[in-house]
């Protein structure tokens, strides 16, 4: 059974989270910004999988991919040696599949609210959306012209770093994910379309059954006062 592990491991992932989300386009500006950020990027694919337990069966499936999505990222960082940003991409978004699911356990079958169940809800939204953000890389470089727009024109005319790429489909989720829909990022096929769709209906039902889920815990609480 897959159980909370101690509170810090969920503070110290959203703390990596939200500080990647909030400097990383100030660091794309400054010297040694790739080593920056990716070094950011490594410290939450680091820090997500030491909220499983290290006793469940799926911390090692969890530690193994994690170890393989870094020796692949670093390697793209470096250019030490050459990998298909489509192999890379998909490996990374298994890994943070497994992250998904494992928290989503963790999350929905706890049975007492605790600083550490909110810190790890907020982290499995906020990992869902980098989760999506990188299918839609997949689909992007596996059919190039899935998605257009402003933004996208100009990232996807440019070569090299792939956190760049990455970032762009994140914030490009989130705004999905979240039913903002700015407009400058934009599915062009039916596939990117729906997928598109999808996350938002998602984004819609996680907080509901999210709220009702922790008012549920509450009520029973009190009620059985345990």
């Amino acid at each position: 059974m897959i159980r909370l592990r101690a509170s810090a491991s969920f503070h110290n992932l959203l703390a990596w989270l939200l500080l990647y989300q909030l400097a990383t386009p100030f660091l794309f500006s400054i010297p040694f910004a790739r080593i920056l950020v990716s070094l950011l990027y490594s410290a939450i694919l680091f820090s997500a999988v030491y909220t499983i337990n290290q006793h469940s069966k799926m911390f090692l499936w969890t530690m193994l991919a994690m170890a393989l999505s870094l020796l692949l990222f670093w390697a793209d960082v470096f250019d030490l040696i050459p990998f298909s940003l489509q192999a890379s991409s998909a490996i990374l978004c298994l890994y943070l599949g497994l992250i998904v699911y494992t928290l989503a356990l963790l999350i929905f079958t706890a049975r007492h609210i605790t600083p550490s169940l909110i810190s790890g809800a907020l982290c499995l939204y906020l990992i869902f959306g980098m989760f999506w953000g990188m299918l839609y890389v997949l689909i992007e470089v596996w059919h190039p012209g899935s998605f257009t727009g402003a933004f996208t024109d100009a990232l996807l005319s440019e070569q090299g770093f792939h956190l760049q790429l990455y970032r762009t489909f994140q914030y490009f989720s989130f705004v999905t994910l979240t039913t903002l829909g700015y407009g400058d990022i934009l599915p062009a096929n039916s596939v990117a379309a729906a997928f598109c769709q999808t996350e938002a209906i998602i984004g819609q039902f996680f907080m509901a059954v999210m709220v009702a889920r922790l008012v549920a815990i509450q009520v029973t609480t009190e009620l059985t006062g345990k």
